[in-house]
This record gives C-alpha cells, sequence and structure tokens, in this order.
C-alpha cells in the first residue's frame, strides 16, 4: 500500500521519496508557486515621503507598507524603495510629524548644511508650537519667535550659535571658519552673530567669535592654527600664496610673514596619492630655495600638540624670535588635551 506525503507522489515501488531534490522531482509535482510580485506605489508616493494614513487614503494597503516596494524612513513615515535614506529626506520625514511651525535646528541644521562637526542625531528641532516630543530619535526646544531660516531648517549662523550649547570651543570655531569658507555666510556674520549670543553657554560663542578667521580650508588647518595662538606665539596667516607676479611658489596653508615661516598641514592624501606626493616634494625644494622655513605637520604630529607648537617656537626662534616662550594654559589643555 503506498503511502501519500505532502509536495511528493507516490512511485512504482510504493515507495515515498520526500528527499529527492527538485531536479529529481517529477515536473507535475513541483510547485507552480511563482515568486512575489513587487506592487507599484501609487504615483502621487512615488519620490517623497509619506505618512501610513496619507498610504491608506491612496488604497496602499497595510500589506503593502510592510513590504518590498516601501521602506520606513522613520517611524510612521514611508518612502518608496528606490529612494536612498539620506539625511535630508530623513528630516523631512520628522518633519510630516512634528508641528507644522517647526525648523531643523543646533548640530543637526550645521549638518544639513555640510559643516560635519557634532553628532546629526538626535535630530533637533524648534518650534513655537506647544509641543513635547516623547521619541528618543529627535529634540524639539520650544522658543517664543523662530530664528532665521531658509525654508525649513535654521539659517547657518543662527545654527551655530544656538549649537553652542553642545559643542565645545574648538569645534565652534572650526564650524566657523568652515562656514566662512564654504560661503555660507561673511566673516563679519559669524563674528557678530556669535558675538551676539546671550544664554547658556554664551561666553563660550563669544570667545569663537573672536577666535574665527577667514581663510582656513579644513578643520586640521584651523586646529593648527589654533594650537599655535592660544599657546601665545604669533598668529600666522591662512592659505597665503608666495611668490610674486613673475614667479609663484606655492600656497601655504599658515603662514608667519614676519619670520618668513610656513606652517603646512599634510594630509593622508599628500602621502597616497603620487601626483601630490610628487608636487608637494618639487613645491618644498622651491620654498626652501626661495628661503622659506617650512615646518611641515601630519595628523599623527597633531596627536601631540605641544610638540608641534615647541617646533614652530624652535623655528621661530632661529629666525630671529624674541617673544615669550609658548604656555599651555588652562584654555589651550581645555581645548587640546
Amino acid at each position: 500500500m503506498s503511502t501519500h506525503f505532502a509536495g511528493c507522489c507516490p512511485f512504482a515501488d510504493g515507495v515515498v521519496r520526500c528527499r529527492k531534490t527538485l531536479a529529481e522531482v517529477p515536473w507535475h509535482c513541483q510547485s507552480r508557486r511563482m515568486p512575489a510580485r513587487r506592487r507599484r506605489l501609487p504615483t502621487e508616493l512615488i519620490g517623497r515621503a509619506f505618512t501610513r494614513a496619507v498610504a491608506l487614503d491612496c488604497k496602499v494597503t497595510p500589506n503593502m507598507l510592510r513590504g518590498p516596494s516601501v521602506q520606513r524612513l522613520v517611524p510612521g513615515v514611508y518612502v518608496d524603495a528606490s529612494v536612498e535614506p539620506t539625511l535630508v529626506k530623513t528630516l523631512a520625514a520628522w518633519l510630516t510629524l512634528l508641528p507644522p511651525d517647526t525648523l531643523v535646528d543646533g548640530v543637526t541644521a550645521l549638518r544639513y548644511w555640510g559643516i560635519e562637526v557634532g553628532e546629526a542625531a538626535p535630530y533637533r528641532y524648534v518650534t513655537t508650537a506647544a509641543h513635547q516630543s516623547k521619541r528618543a530619535e529627535v529634540r524639539v526646544r520650544r522658543v517664543e519667535r523662530l530664528p532665521e531660516r531658509r525654508g525649513s531648517v535654521v539659517a547657518p549662523v543662527a545654527a551655530l550659535v544656538t549649537a553652542k550649547v553642545e559643542l565645545n570651543l574648538l569645534d565652534l570655531v572650526i564650524a566657523g571658519d568652515w562656514m566662512i569658507q564654504a560661503k555660507l555666510a561673511t566673516y563679519e556674520q559669524v563674528r557678530n552673530g556669535l558675538a551676539a549670543a546671550t544664554g547658556r553657554n554664551c561666553r563660550r560663542a563669544r570667545r569663537a567669535g573672536e577666535l574665527v578667521r577667514k581663510g582656513a580650508e579644513s578643520p586640521r588647518e584651523t586646529r593648527l592654527r589654533l594650537a599655535i595662538v592660544l599657546a601665545g606665539l604669533p598668529e600666522p596667516e591662512c592659505n597665503v600664496n608666495l611668490g610674486d607676479e613673475w614667479f609663484f611658489i606655492g600656497r601655504v596653508d599658515l603662514y608667519l610673514r614676519a619670520w618668513n615661516i610656513a606652517v603646512e598641514y599634510e594630509g593622508d592624501h599628500h602621502r597616497t596619492d603620487a601626483k601630490t606626493y610628487g608636487g608637494d616634494l618639487l613645491r618644498f625644494e622651491e620654498l626652501n630655495a626661495s628661503g622659506v622655513l617650512a615646518i611641515r605637520v601630519s595628523k599623527e604630529h597633531l596627536r601631540r600638540p605641544r610638540d608641534v607648537v615647541r617646533r614652530v617656537h624652535a623655528a621661530l626662534v632661529s629666525r630671529g624670535y624674541e617673544g615669550p616662550a609658548p604656555v599651555f594654559g588652562a584654555e589651550w589643555r581645555a581645548m587640546f588635551e
């Protein structure tokens, strides 16, 4: 007597072979189930974030929201699966859950503007609505009057001033220098905005306003400049072109003009990129030939900032500097150690 088993069929010898591979099982016994078809979202939902309520209004079923056609950006907000979930889209998704009168704020706004200090999350927002978010992913502060805005994001300088609560002095200056270099605001706007700061950590913001400068082209350059200046040594100029109208020598990161000393930060690309490395060799030969004393500083050197400052001081002394030796006071130590 033959025995039947789900998914198999009895053969002539009456034995049920339920361990056969798919290729060995007769075609009429194989499953005819087709792969699940990815259902397309309605056209009006393609490429934009939408809430569950909006999806249901557009005849999207709960099963579709859990299916491969949809991805969840944040709790309760979805987007077409083909959309890359960027920071901008995530911030916009949270805005759909917050009161209408809400803006991206603080450090999160700085990240939106391309200034990479602090962490984007938890996502900071500001509103005039009487709203208290209980979600761990967002922080919403309430104000009587919204700060200056650009679209749904707090304007760069206003965001920097707000970020004084979270960022330390070094990061505030780095963000200010970056903002100026990226032409998100002028030097005067950044300096004046920080100088006018009030409330919590306003002294930190005002001090940052004293330290921001034009011309810094990377966070490492800002860090190197501050290590020199806050130790009491002369302040270098940022990114100076050396040479004259007939012969261009090169562009140096920091320049102590009175002593003809250049301080150069060498990022990893200066070492790993053959073309950049070759160009650096020729440039330093030309700097030496023209009498410029070049001090080269790497990322590893900046891990020991006191040694870097002492190298700069020694170079200054060799060129006739008679000022005070570096002093590593409380502000310097708080920033670098």
